[in-house]
């Protein structure tokens, strides 16, 4: 069973804003070919990912984009994790396609299919995991309800994984919750468009109600907060997140 809420089409005008991927004009999407690597899956299914940070760190994260793909943002965020000395993958579910109106987006993300992006994080965890190494999940809105999924294929070769205001289908099954080894930490929103108050309170309870160890941090604030270009970015709700989010990856990774 899955938490999921269908967005219809009528709603995109006031939700893309909150999920646009906040591209700044002049800056290019493309990767560059240099940071740009080739993975392929058990089923010989090949995928792209832009890595960044030192390669030979004993710390690295899987990062997964949001509704739009691969865009600039994410390889900016995982540019800001690799200066701090991890290794960052961040994988693409969408086979180097990106979204720039809120329609396309929603195809693109129903278009991926569970067990698919579940081989695709498979391979991208075994591409990371070197002798030594610890590895965290993370990933805003799609990308934070992703990231359970990725947690739970991942087993005991995560140490740790953390959820932005997760969009779109959300693991409540007790069987795959149990699977997730990782701490989790979950950033969410107090007026979030998707995961609102009531279905969080439901989501907090089937977690509680299993074995996975969640830490909850619920923001004051709306969907996208920590997102500086975004309209519904709060700087201390972003901050405060952003310090957890260093304090959470220092404690289970090093």
């Amino acid at each position: 069973m899955y938490i999921y809420k269908t967005i219809q089409y009528s709603l995109f005008s006031l939700v893309c804003l909150l999920l646009s991927p906040f591209v700044i004009a002049g800056q290019s999407n493309t990767i560059d070919s240099e940071n740009y690597v080739q993975l392929q899956t058990a089923n010989k299914e090949t995928f792209s990912a832009y890595v960044a940070g030192p390669n030979n760190s004993r710390k690295a994260i899987l990062l997964i984009h949001g509704w739009w793909g691969l865009t600039w943002d994410v390889k900016t965020w995982a540019n800001e994790f690799s200066v701090k000395g991890y290794r960052v993958m961040a994988i693409d579910l969408y086979n180097n396609q990106i979204a720039k109106h809120p329609k396309k987006a929603k195809k693109l993300m129903k278009s991926v299919k569970q067990s698919i992006a579940n081989e695709k994080y498979s391979a991208a965890i075994n591409a990371l995991s070197v002798p030594g190494r610890k590895i965290a999940i993370l990933g805003r809105s799609y990308g934070g309800a992703q990231t359970l999924h990725a947690a739970s294929v991942g087993k005991d070769k995560v140490s740790a994984a953390i959820i932005y205001y997760p969009y779109g289908k959300l693991i409540t099954e007790k069987e795959k919750l149990t699977s997730i080894k990782a701490p989790v930490l979950g950033h969410f929103a107090s007026d979030d468009f998707f995961l609102t108050p009531d279905k969080l309170d439901d989501f907090t309870s089937i977690i509680m109600d299993s074995s996975l160890k969640m830490t909850f941090k619920t923001h004051k604030a709306k969907h996208g907060f920590d997102k500086q270009n975004g309209q519904n970015y709060h700087e201390a709700a972003g901050e405060l997140a952003m310090r957890r989010t260093y304090q959470f990856l220092s404690k289970h990774l090093n």
